[in-house]
């Protein structure tokens, strides 16, 4: 089987944001530990790895299948996924963004607990956008 430079692309892609998803959890796990710097410079490592899939590969790809002729039939699964999943990967980032931005390695963590329910809003984003990514990529590469 032959594979084509968008499969793997895709699974470079796919590698790489189950290696943001991982960081999200160590994030997490370092938060319950109380190792709040570490905590925030893991998610700082996650949102960075994040926005640049989305620069390098998300959006070119987006432009793209938005490009085709196939892209403007809003009864196709395939559209409305990848529109949601567009959404919410992009809201997440800039939630992401936003959060570690104004976390900027400061040592007092109350700021930070104020913006509780954003992270979840955001880590909640995160995961539908990566669950609908890993049904596009399932499409991508034919075993769906």
């Amino acid at each position: 089987m032959r594979v084509s430079y968008y499969q793997l692309v895709a699974t470079i892609s796919l590698v790489i944001e189950v290696v943001v998803l991982v960081l999200l959890f160590s994030g997490y796990w370092l938060k319950r530990l109380k190792k709040f710097r570490q905590h925030g410079l893991t998610m700082l490592t996650a949102v960075v790895l994040h926005t640049i899939m989305i620069l390098a590969w998300m959006i070119p790809s987006l432009a793209s299948f938005l490009g085709s002729s196939g892209s403007k039939n809003l009864a196709d699964i395939i559209v409305v996924t990848t529109l949601v999943h567009a959404f919410m990967g992009i809201a997440a980032d800039i939630l992401g963004i936003w959060l570690t931005a104004s976390w900027r390695l400061q040592v007092d963590m109350k700021t930070c607990f104020a913006k509780k329910k954003i992270m979840r809003l955001t880590l909640t984003l995160w995961l539908i956008a990566l669950v609908l990514g890993i049904i596009l990529y399932l499409k991508i590469i034919q075993l769906f």
